[in-house]
């Protein structure tokens, strides 16, 4: 195998804008199906197919994640496996620790009687990164499952968990045949009869995919037009009014073109590389957006299922949104920083690498 060739870059504000606008969409599509039935207000955010945030997140994460193999396998000194075990136990720590004490939490709270709902096969799956395997059948009508508003949103992560044991050895091919590979993810993807619910509509490997050909510098080859958050959004509101009337089709055709639209948007943000000396607020966002993630979904039912006050959802409304950007603060405060932080000392160590042995390096050329 060889390595593929490519500079890493830095982080991109560009990204966490975009990742911003994703957790908004994301949070907006829960919002309607939570509060829906008693706000009109949220049951019309259940009108656009708002859920295709979670492609925009892995169109951005294919792209981030092939960045992240190529810069330790270099820290490694082009060592594969130290390269690789630097990375899986930087991702490990980096999204394993917050999850699990999410996970934590919520068997706790539920243990304590809040009405919850999640079972511990629910509980299990999440924890364990399976919960796509778990989730698809119950998506699709089995009984057997928990409660849908606690723990289902984790399908998303396992999905990508799981892309990360493979992330290495892809970007370890030569990039033509690294490029091939993600090509015949999209055409599978695209042929292939993909149920809302099922398996193959739980494991969304377009976004990944297009991610990873992003990070091939396929993107500066296209003269795209710079998209600020105006542009960007409005293409994300085409996606998820494409999904929408797609969905019905049960086409594979519609998730690889929702992936296409989002990879000509994040490769726009990435030919952009902008880095504001004072970010702005959907920046602020989408650096916790990941903390939002994980705790958004059980406090949007908790508030709900638990203040029930009938007529005032919109109250009950407001109070979710800003019991969520307090957990998610306290979350990236407490956990979340820090398995990053660790997370980034673990790969350090495991390949070898140390800043001192970078600015030897340039020294000496």
């Amino acid at each position: 195998m060889e390595q593929n060739v490519g500079v890493p870059r830095g982080r991109i504000a560009a990204l966490d804008e975009l990742r911003g606008l994703a957790i908004l969409a994301v949070v907006a599509s829960h919002v309607g199906l939570v509060f829906g039935p008693e706000l009109e207000m949220a049951r019309a955010l259940t009108v656009p197919a708002f859920g295709v945030g979670v492609d925009l997140f892995f169109v951005i994460s294919g792209f981030v994640v092939a960045e992240n193999v190529q810069r330790l396998r270099q820290e490694a000194d082009g060592d594969f496996w130290r390269g690789a075990l630097g990375f899986w136990g930087r991702r490990i720590l980096r999204i394993g620790l917050p999850a699990w004490l999410v996970v934590f939490l919520l068997a706790a709270f539920q243990g304590s009687g809040l009405p919850l709902g999640a079972s511990d096969a629910d509980l299990a799956a999440a924890a364990g990164f399976y919960a796509n395997f778990h989730w698809a059948s119950c998506f699709a009508g089995e009984t057997g499952c928990g409660a849908l508003l606690a723990a289902s949103h984790f399908w998303s992560l396992a999905s990508e968990m799981q892309f990360y044991l493979v992330a290495p050895l892809l970007m370890a091919l030569r990039p033509k045949w690294t490029a091939l590979a993600c090509c015949a993810v999209l055409v599978a993807g695209t042929l292939s009869a993909r149920a809302w619910g099922g398996f193959w509509w739980t494991f969304r490997a377009d976004g990944l995919a297009i991610g990873v050909l992003l990070s091939l510098d396929a993107a500066n080859q296209w003269r795209l037009p710079r998209m600020g958050v105006a542009l960007a959004s409005f293409w994300l509101l085409i996606a998820s009014i494409l999904a929408k009337i797609l969905a019905a089709l049960a086409s594979g055709f519609a998730l690889t073109a929702i992936s296409i639209i989002f990879g000509f948007v994040v490769a726009s943000a990435i030919q952009s590389e902008r880095r504001l000396e004072k970010p702005s607020v959907l920046q602020k966002v989408g650096e916790l957006s990941f903390s939002i993630y994980l705790v958004h979904l059980p406090i949007l039912t908790v508030v709900h299922e638990n203040l029930d006050w009938r007529g005032f959802a919109g109250v009950e409304l407001a109070i979710s949104i800003v019991a969520i950007l307090l957990c998610a603060l306290l979350l990236e405060r407490a956990i979340t920083r820090p398995a990053q932080i660790l997370g980034r000392r673990f790969s350090a160590w495991i390949s070898g690498y140390a800043p001192h042995r970078r600015r030897s390096a340039r020294a000496a050329t």
